[in-house]
C-alpha cells in the first residue's frame, strides 16, 4: 500500500512516515500541492494524506485538482490538519470530494485506525460530485474559502511574527547575559591577577624575612662547632648538628615554596621538547652528586612533547630525583622514562623499583607538604610532586601515580598540545 503524505513541516512528514511505515505502508512525501501532483503523476499512490495550509498550493486547491483529474479522482483523499482549522473547513473539504477529514492532535493508534478504515473502503470511496454541489462551490464556497484562507495566512503570519519577536528578545537577552558574563570574567581575571601579584610579593617577602634568621642560626651554629668544638660534649655537638640540619631543611622548603609560587604565575612558552635528552641531562647531574650509586637508567622512544622547557626541567628534576632517592636502599636500582600506549592517547611515565607506597594514600601524593615516608628514611620537603602537578595542569594535562610498597612507583602524565597557558 502506497501512501503520499503532503505537509510543509518536515517534522510532521517525519512523524507520519515513521507511524505509517510501522504498519508496513510505503510512504512518499511532498511539501506542497504542486509537488504532490508531480509525484502522483509519476507514480500514483493508493491514498493521499494532506495538510491544508501550505505554500505554492494549499490542501483545498490540491483536493479540487485531485478530484478533477481522471487518473487520480478515485484515489482516496484524506485531510489531516491542525492549527487554523475552522468548523466550515470540514464541510468544504467534503464538498470538494475529500474522503476523510482528520484533525490534530490525534493518537497514533487512532490515526492508523482511520487510515485503515479508508483503505478498506477505498474501492467504493469515490462518488462523483453532484452538479448542484459543483455550482455551489463555484458560486459561494470558493469565495468563503478564499476569505478564510486569507485569515488563516494572517493568523499564521502573526504567529510567526510572535515567534520571531520572542526569538529576537531571547537573542538580545542572551547577548546581554554574555556581556555581563564577559565583564564578570574580566573583573574576576583582574582580581586574580592582583591576588597573584600580592601572593608573589608575600612569598618573596616571607622568604627574605625567614632566610635572614635561618642563615644566622646556621652560621652561628657552625661557628660554635668550629670555634668551641673542644668545649662541647657529644650531646652539645649533636644539638648543634640538629639545628644546622633543621635550618637547612627550612631553607630548602622556602626554595620549594618559591618555585611553586613561580610555577603558578610563570608565562608558558611552548616548544617541542625531547624528554629523553632532557632526562639524560638530569640523570647525569644525579650521578655527579652521588657517583657511588649504581643506578640503571632506561629510556625508550617517547613522542615529542609540546611544553615549556624551563618548567619541564622542574618536572623531570622532581620525578627522576624522587625515583633516584627512593631507590637508594635497593641493591639493583632501576629508573625508567617511557611512553605508555594505553587508552586516551597514551601517557609519559617515570618508573622505579624503589620503596613505593601504599595506594590507599595515593590521594595525598600530590598535596603540598604531604610525605608518605619518614624524614629519617628519605629526605625532602613534600613540595616536589605538588609542583609537578601544577605544571602539568597548566599544560592542560593530568598526572597520576601507581605504586606498591617495596615494589616501586610509576608516575604518569599527559600534556595537551593545543591548550594555551591555563
Amino acid at each position: 500500500m502506497r501512501i503520499l503524505v503532503v505537509d510543509d513541516i518536515p517534522q510532521n512528514l517525519y512523524l507520519l512516515r515513521v507511524l505509517l511505515a510501522s504498519k508496513g505502508y510505503e510512504v512518499f512525501e511532498a511539501s506542497n500541492g504542486q509537488e504532490a501532483l508531480a509525484v502522483a503523476s509519476e507514480a500514483p499512490p493508493d491514498i493521499i494524506v494532506s495538510d491544508i495550509l501550505m505554500p505554492e498550493m494549499d490542501g483545498f486547491t490540491l483536493c479540487q485538482r485531485w478530484k478533477s483529474d481522471d487518473n487520480l479522482k478515485q484515489i482516496p483523499f484524506i485531510f489531516y490538519t491542525a492549527t487554523y482549522t475552522e468548523p466550515q473547513d470540514q464541510d468544504f473539504a467534503l464538498k470538494l470530494g475529500a474522503d476523510h477529514f482528520l484533525t490534530r492532535p490525534m493518537k497514533g493508534s487512532d490515526f492508523l485506525r482511520e487510515v485503515a478504515a479508508v483503505v478498506e473502503t477505498r474501492d467504493s470511496a469515490y462518488a462523483p460530485i453532484p452538479l448542484e454541489v459543483e455550482a455551489e462551490l463555484e458560486e459561494d464556497s470558493y469565495k468563503q474559502y478564499s476569505e478564510r484562507l486569507v485569515r488563516k495566512l494572517e493568523d499564521k503570519l502573526q504567529e510567526f511574527e510572535k515567534k520571531n519577536r520572542r526569538s529576537l528578545e531571547d537573542e538580545q537577552m542572551l547577548k546581554s547575559m554574555n556581556r555581563m558574563l564577559e565583564q564578570r570574567v574580566k573583573e574576576r581575571t583582574q582580581e586574580l591577577e592582583v591576588t597573584n601579584h600580592e601572593l608573589e610579593g608575600f612569598a618573596y617577602s616571607v622568604s627574605h624575612d625567614l632566610r635572614a634568621p635561618l642563615r644566622s642560626m646556621d652560621g652561628f651554629s657552625k661557628a660554635l662547632l668550629e670555634d668551641y668544638n673542644d668545649m662541647l660534649d657529644e650531646a652539645g655537638k649533636d644539638y648543634l648538628a640538629r639545628i644546622i640540619a633543621a635550618s637547612q631543611h627550612m631553607d630548602n622548603l622556602i626554595d620549594d615554596l618559591l618555585i611553586l609560587s613561580r610555577v603558578a604565575s610563570a608565562e608558558i612558552n611552548r616548544q617541542e621538547l625531547d624528554l629523553v635528552e632532557m632526562a639524560k641531562d638530569e640523570v647525569s647531574l644525579l650521578v655527579q652528586a652521588q657517583p657511588e650509586r649504581k643506578v640503571e637508567f632506561i629510556s625508550s622512544e617517547v613522542p615529542v612533547l609540546n611544553g615549556d622547557p624551563a618548567l619541564f626541567v622542574i618536572v623531570l628534576n622532581n620525578l627522576l630525583g624522587n625515583a633516584w632517592k627512593f631507590t637508594s636502599k635497593v641493591a639493583q636500582a632501576r629508573v625508567e622514562l617511557g611512553w605508555d600506549k594505553g587508552g586516551n592517547g597514551g601517557a609519559y611515565f617515570v618508573r622505579d623499583n624503589g620503596a613505593g607506597f601504599d595506594m590507599q594514600y595515593v590521594g595525598k601524593v600530590f598535596d603540598a607538604f604531604q610525605r608518605l615516608h619518614k624524614a629519617e628514611e628519605f629526605s625532602g620537603t613534600g613540595m616536589g610532586l605538588a609542583t609537578v602537578q601544577r605544571i602539568i595542569h597548566r599544560h592542560g594535562g593530568r598526572v597520576w601515580a601507581e605504586a606498591e610498597v617495596d615494589r616501586g612507583a610509576t608516575f604518569y602524565f599527559t600534556v595537551s598540545s593545543s591548550v594555551d597557558d591555563l
